[in-house]
């Protein structure tokens, strides 16, 4: 009887470490419903600027791991760098913009949009339109641009939503946008377009704020990830869509935190430095046709891009 009884236990707790394995199997399995749990390599190429953001953050946090992903991220100094790197093969996936992006496509580069990255508010990733300190110009003659840039793509729509004709202009083309800054606070041009952070650093130091691209009210210059075609699985950019958004939650519910690497992993002027991050109000999304149709647009009116390219070609878009 103590025999039966011994086994009986035993048993029974055999049972139990088996029923304990498997729910904590899908505990684990819950986190990342969906996901293969074999590892999938990307490359990714950053640059240092805001929008890398919740790559960096994910890095932080292990996340990429979490989300069944061993990604290795490379730092580039400017966007002639990675985009050379992207079309030899060396980084499978990019934050970009739309404007360079199209231009690639139309150029034959395997290239797929995988979703926005930043401004699904017009709110986020601000392009300032600032007058020098001191000035009183409300309608610029002229205008410092970076040509055929997201820059100037922002430039355009902000002078169209003051009712000004983007073609009586006179665009000046100066690409760094240190210069294009340090032009600006010394008078030296009537008027320049930046981005954040330097235009915030522009008006902390006494310019005027003309318009912004919030001014049409609805996202203007959005940044997105990019793939190269032959690796762009819409499973493995979902998980790696996931992974970045769950970065960008804990970055918005505590920005302090990560502060010391964002400071030191993108740049950010020393007189900002420990006392600005960007908001970050959007997620990281399917990157929507309407702004693809608003930059396919001014590319082909610019002939910046040869032919009209189609959305369904290039971007993908997930079941969700």
């Amino acid at each position: 009887m103590k025999a039966r009884l011994a086994m009986l236990i035993l048993a029974l707790l055999v049972i139990a470490s088996i029923l304990l394995f498997i729910v904590l199997e899908f505990r684990e399995d819950s986190v990342t419903s969906g996901y293969p749990k074999e590892a999938i390599s990307l490359r990714v190429g950053l640059l240092p600027i805001i929008d890398a953001i919740p790559f960096i953050v994910a890095e932080y946090e292990d996340l990429y791991a979490k989300y069944g992903l061993n990604v290795s991220i490379v730092m580039y100094g400017s966007a002639r760098d990675r985009d050379a790197a992207f079309m030899a093969g060396l980084i499978d996936v990019a934050l970009n913009d739309p404007i360079t992006t199209l231009i690639l496509a139309d150029r034959g580069v395997n290239v797929r949009i995988i979703s926005l990255l930043l401004g699904e508010y017009p709110e986020d990733g601000l392009f300032y339109l600032l007058a020098p300190p001191g000035s009183t110009i409300s309608v610029p003659r002229s205008i410092a641009i970076s040509r055929n840039t997201i820059i100037e793509f922002a430039a355009w729509h902000i002078v169209e939503g003051l009712n000004i004709d983007p073609k009586s202009v006179e665009w000046i083309d100066v690409p760094s946008i240190p210069v294009r800054f340090q032009l600006l606070l010394e008078g030296r041009v009537e008027a320049a377009v930046l981005p954040d952070p330097w235009g915030t650093l522009a008006i902390t130091k006494g310019a005027r704020l003309i318009a912004d691209d919030r001014i049409l009210g609805v996202p203007i210059t959005i940044s997105i990830i990019i793939a190269r075609g032959d690796i762009a699985d819409i499973g493995v950019m979902m998980r790696l869509r996931d992974a970045l958004n769950e970065a960008l939650s804990l970055y918005k519910a505590n920005p302090e935190k990560y502060r010391s690497i964002i400071e030191e992993k993108i740049y950010i002027p020393e007189e900002l430095r420990g006392r600005w991050l960007p908001e970050w109000r959007g997620s990281i999304v399917d990157y929507p046709r309407d702004n693809f149709e608003l930059v396919k647009s001014w590319l082909l009116e610019r002939a910046l891009i040869s032919k009209p390219l189609r959305y369904e070609d290039l971007v993908l878009v997930s079941s969700r």
